[in-house]
């Protein structure tokens, strides 16, 4: 039996595996942003993005989840698929930075515990650089 030692943190789009997968400057640009903060342009995204999800197809992965924390204090998930049905039929794998950068949800997947309608809810999603995607 592997040791967790031998497992931990294998399925981590980690530092080092975004350093083999990233173009140079991509990389450098995003190293920047970890440490000085800020927001991840569109062009930056579009490549983080494609890598993350070849990564994790790669992986076996088909689905993606935004994991958020609403002021409920209960950890909440909205889940979407890297596939997409094309007009012809045919299946796309597609993953945009624009899922990356700032932008608002789908409100109604905001628990509301009945106290407003759902479309009066506001939130933003966003990938946090400084936390690892993981499988």
């Amino acid at each position: 039996m592997a040791g967790f030692e031998t497992i931990f943190a294998t399925n981590v789009f980690s530092d080092a595996v975004m350093k083999e997968r990233l173009s140079e400057a991509t990389y450098e640009k995003l190293r920047c942003v970890i440490a000085e903060g800020g927001e991840l342009d569109i062009t930056l995204a579009n490549e983080i993005a494609a890598a993350m999800k070849d990564w994790a197809m790669e992986h076996g992965a088909t689905h993606y989840t935004h994991w958020f924390q609403p002021m409920t204090g209960v950890a909440a998930e909205k889940h979407d698929s890297f596939l997409s049905v094309q007009p012809d039929g045919t299946v796309l794998a597609e993953f945009s930075g624009k899922k990356l950068i700032k932008g608002e949800p789908d409100a109604s997947s905001f628990p509301s515990g009945g106290l407003r309608s759902t479309f009066e809810a506001r939130g933003y999603t966003a990938w946090d650089p400084t936390s690892y995607v993981f499988l």
